[in-house]
């Protein structure tokens, strides 16, 4: 009686360790898919968490660098108080258009900063639209902003 005793509970060790084992391989498996190993042929379980380990640490190395990123952005945004006031780069462009005294002429005065997108023919093109004729375009860098002045003759 106590063989049979004995080699079911074998067996049943058996079954356990089929089961672990199975188990460990589909998290290998998983393991392999999710930190994408360079090597295409099988790679061994320490291998496998060896590359996972330093995986992990680049993504750890990468979010700190993210970190320190961000947090520099956030010191220059305008939500800071530490924030420059005089900085136009971030903010949207000015337009200010005046009419010369004696009613012939246009000048329209656009700052903006040197991070927008501008495209000046588009700025441009409506005047002619509007019935004036462009006679002058001077551009200014000053600092961190970019100072147009656009004569027209209405």
């Amino acid at each position: 009686m106590e063989g049979a005793g004995n080699s079911s509970s074998s067996v049943e060790r058996n079954m356990k360790e089929r089961v672990r084992r199975k188990e460990m391989t589909n998290l290998l498996s998983q393991l392999a898919f999710l930190t994408k190993p360079p090597q295409t042929s099988k790679a061994s379980g320490p291998e496998l968490l060896d590359h996972a380990a330093n995986y992990i640490k680049r993504l750890q190395e990468r979010v700190e660098e993210q970190k320190g990123r961000h947090e520099a952005l956030l010191k220059e945004s305008p939500c800071d108080p530490n924030y420059k006031k005089t900085t136009s780069s971030y903010s949207s462009p000015v337009l200010n258009i005046r009419s010369c005294e004696d009613s012939t002429c246009l000048e329209v005065n656009l700052i903006c900063g040197l991070n927008n997108n501008l495209l000046l023919h588009e700025i441009i093109s409506v005047l002619p639209q509007e019935g004036a004729e462009v006679m002058n375009v001077i551009q200014n860098n000053a600092g961190d902003r970019v100072i147009f002045t656009i004569t027209s003759q209405v």
